[in-house]
């Protein structure tokens, strides 16, 4: 309990002494010093009273945590959100939406692309559901700023659905006023996409989930992304020390170094077998033989191996009726795929594909964004 206290306490202090966002400077510049600001704040949507007492030190008032106490049951496609304020000086209006990223049941929010089932849709329905979700709970709010400025930002999930807000919010109050910081961000629109010079996605070129949707459903981000240099070699050891120095470390360090081409991969030969967004969601591929399962067979569709992938249930469940057991039983679609992770596994398992994905290796490699 000490130890934990005490971890609390250096997170406390490491955000509080950068808690300040500056809106003075170019929104179409990025900001190292605010980028890392926005991640710790991003990090903290799981800590909401932490992240409140962080965004206190630098004079944020909380408006309000919404979505939070939401049943894990609840199949809205709509996110957690942190929504802060100040006036300094009796100045403009400053706001800070922090989205968070992936809580309790909503790997499956995550994975329902178009929950509609309209897939010629030119974005990701599900994340522009949850944006608009947000402008509409507080539009009233929204309303009554006067020449207000926007910090938005988001990890993962809340990445995805930050990419669209601030999107939204840069619309509606010029791009000099918003300030869109997104990291981990999976692919949220297709199509003609309009430039958002003041959108940042900062990626990891070796984590999996930005690189989703799959490359040919045509999906991009909008904003500029910028990529993390975890091949370069010269790096290496100054990230590790980077990493050993994060109070919110999740296991032992992990190198990304020659880990891009692998989650390349990977995104290769699950996209082989769903072609379109109507394949991933609607086509069944047989656990017994190659092709496609007939009605009364077992089988499983891209979406849902996905799902079992990414919630942690296909390669932790154990025992004959396994997802991983019926999917090895016998060469199918999937045999392919299951190669393609077993050579991802390092000694205990998925440790290297999910921490290419985990907000402390963007944070150790963060430093060396320039």
């Amino acid at each position: 309990m000490k130890h934990g206290f005490l971890l609390l306490l250096v997170l406390l202090l490491t955000v509080a002494s950068a808690a300040s966002a500056d809106f003075s400077a170019s929104s179409a510049v990025y900001d190292p010093d605010l980028a890392d600001m926005a991640l710790n704040i991003s990090e903290l949507c799981y800590l909401p009273s932490v992240q409140s007492e962080v965004l206190a030190t630098g004079g944020y008032r909380l408006v309000g945590v919404f979505n939070a106490d939401r049943d894990p049951s609840d199949t809205r496609h709509v996110a957690t959100y942190s929504l802060y304020d100040r006036t300094p000086d009796g100045g403009r209006t400053e706001v800070i939406i922090a989205v968070r990223g992936t809580g309790q049941g909503e790997w499956k929010l995550n994975m329902e692309l178009m929950p509609s089932g309209n897939f010629d849709l030119p974005y990701a329905e599900n994340f522009v559901l949850a944006a608009e979700d947000v402008l509409s709970t507080q539009a009233a709010y929204l309303d009554s700023l006067n020449d207000p400025c926007f910090l938005v930002t988001g990890f993962s999930r809340g990445a995805a659905v930050a990419n669209i807000l601030g999107a939204r919010l840069t619309d509606r109050y010029q791009p000099e006023n918003v300030f869109v910081y997104t990291f981990a961000t999976p692919r949220t629109v297709r199509g003609e996409i309009p430039a958002y010079g003041n959108i940042f996605n900062i990626i990891n070129p070796a984590d999996v989930i930005p690189r989703l949707p799959f490359p040919q459903w045509g999906f991009e981000r909008y904003g500029t992304d910028l990529l993390l240099p975890v091949d370069d070699p010269s790096l290496q050891e100054a990230a590790e020390q980077a990493y050993a120095q994060r109070p919110n470390q999740s296991g032992a360090y992990v190198s990304p170094q020659g880990k891009t081409e692998a989650a390349e991969q990977l995104i290769a030969v699950l996209a082989s077998i769903a072609e379109t967004p109507a394949d991933g969601y609607g086509a069944r591929h047989a656990f017994a033989h190659p092709g496609f399962a007939a009605e009364d067979e077992p089988g499983m569709t891209p979406s849902e191996f996905m799902l079992q992938l990414f919630d942690g249930s296909l390669l932790s469940a154990r025992g004959d009726s396994s997802p991983l057991a019926q999917l090895s039983g016998a060469e199918n679609d999937f045999t392919p795929v299951l190669a393609a992770l077993q050579r991802l596994q390092t000694g205990d398992g998925a440790s290297w594909f999910l921490a290419m994905h985990l907000p402390g290796t963007y944070g150790a490699w963060l430093p060396f964004l320039k």
